[in-house]
């Protein structure tokens, strides 16, 4: 199969999430959300809430990038579903180093 013809629905994908709803809906605002309180945490010193946070968020993370994929083919133009499949891995690594480098950070204090 050709990355286009992945991204075209098929009747098989008629189960399938919509894209615009994993990617907003369960993407973008849950996880503006839990930064939101890291950030709060972090400003307030409450060290245990920012690890337990950053924990959510790598769950978080690895559950949100095979979602967004697997909703990618519904996409009602298939460029869409190839940027919400980029921007979506560009933020779990961006995440996941921002985590590492927030973290090495508080074990140094």
């Amino acid at each position: 199969m050709t990355a286009t013809a992945s991204l075209h629905p098929t009747p098989d994908t008629q189960g399938r999430s919509r894209l615009w709803n994993v990617f907003w809906l369960q993407g973008v605002i849950p996880s503006n959300i839990l930064w939101a309180v890291a950030l709060w945490a972090l400003a307030n010193q409450r060290t245990t809430l920012v690890l337990a946070v950053f924990a959510v968020l790598l769950l978080y993370t690895g559950w949100i990038i095979p979602a967004v994929w697997r909703a990618a083919p519904t996409a009602r133009t298939p460029n869409l579903g190839v940027a919400a499949r980029g921007l979506t891995v560009a933020w779990g690594l961006n995440t996941v180093l921002v985590i590492f480098f927030l973290t090495l950070q508080l074990v140094a204090q």
